[in-house]
């Protein structure tokens, strides 16, 4: 389908504020400044970084070995128990057939995504060879009675008018939270002629006991900066509970209609000695409208 003019806000990752520009096509410079703040200390270590990111719509041609490592990634544990490389085409190949879906890079259309927000069709592939073992790896993860599983191994019959999609958002952990939004917006947008009902969001989470120290993952970034200052250079205890390796999917969370996770199936078992995060499987069922919402209330939360 052809792309409508749309404006993009330019966000900083670290700061609130934006700039404006028009476009003809997904393309649009965001530029993030890592800037000291004012009540920093002339010691500060912070330095100011500018990156241009650019949201392109799918290149198979490009993107499927990135395609392929986010996968992976999200797989985990379980990454070999999937053959990533037809899942990765059936994405892109989705993405042209539906009109939809679009991807962020830093370096020209030729350059690796850095993330990914796409949309598979459940009903239309569900005998995909490309889709069908990952439907069933999904399945076999869900308890006997499970509003996901009709809807993920739907009847050659359909009970019910419902159409859901299967939403993919994959990237790398450190792409700044203020340009996800902006993938979702294009997506549901785009999707919008398509008549999507519902939406399944894959993705994974982590458990911390809460005494983990200096692990490498940027997370409750805001709050572990300002303790930083405040004590120097202390590592600061990240805190205990389950979370989302995606911020943004905990505004989902909030209006979900219902949300499963699953162990992952070849994840080593874990002793009383164990150390460090326990990786899960999630999958998040929502409608089209409480997602338009979700959307609404990440960029809010980003202004």
């Amino acid at each position: 389908m052809p792309r409508n003019e749309r404006t993009l806000e330019a966000v900083s990752a670290a700061q609130a504020s934006t700039s404006r520009s028009t476009t003809n096509s997904k393309r649009k410079n965001v530029t993030r400044d890592d800037e000291d703040d004012s009540g920093s200390d002339s010691g500060s270590d912070v330095s100011m970084i500018n990156v241009d990111f650019d949201f392109y719509n799918f290149n198979p041609d490009v993107d499927q070995i990135a395609i392929k490592r986010l996968l992976r990634q999200t797989l985990s544990h379980d990454d070999e128990l999937i053959d990533v490389h037809p899942l990765a085409d059936l994405i892109l190949s989705e993405g042209n057939r539906l009109g939809a879906g679009s991807s962020i890079k830093t370096d020209g259309e030729e350059s690796d995504p850095w993330g990914l927000v796409g949309v598979v069709d459940i009903r239309e592939n569900m005998n995909n060879p490309a889709f069908s073992p990952f439907l069933k790896y999904l399945t076999s993860t869900l308890p006997s009675i499970s509003p996901l599983r009709l809807l993920l191994d739907p009847p050659s019959t359909p009970a019910h008018a419902s159409k859901t999609g299967l939403i993919f958002s994959l990237r790398m952990l450190n792409l700044p939270l203020p340009l996800i939004p902006h993938l979702y917006r294009m997506l549901l947008s785009e999707l919008q002629p398509q008549g999507f009902t519902d939406f399944i969001l894959w993705g994974r989470g982590y458990r911390l006991e809460g005494d983990e120290e200096g692990m490498g993952l940027d997370l409750n970034d805001q709050n572990s900066k300002k303790s930083k200052k405040k004590s120097g250079n202390a590592v600061v205890p990240l805190t205990a509970g389950t979370f989302t390796y995606h911020p943004e999917e905990e505004f989902i969370d909030n209006v979900a209609t219902h949300v499963h996770t699953y162990p992952f199936k070849t994840a080593p078992k874990r002793d009383e000695d164990a150390f460090g995060v326990e990786q899960f499987g999630r999958l998040v069922l929502i409608s089209n409208d409480k997602l338009s919402g979700a959307v609404e209330a990440m960029q809010a939360a980003c202004q």
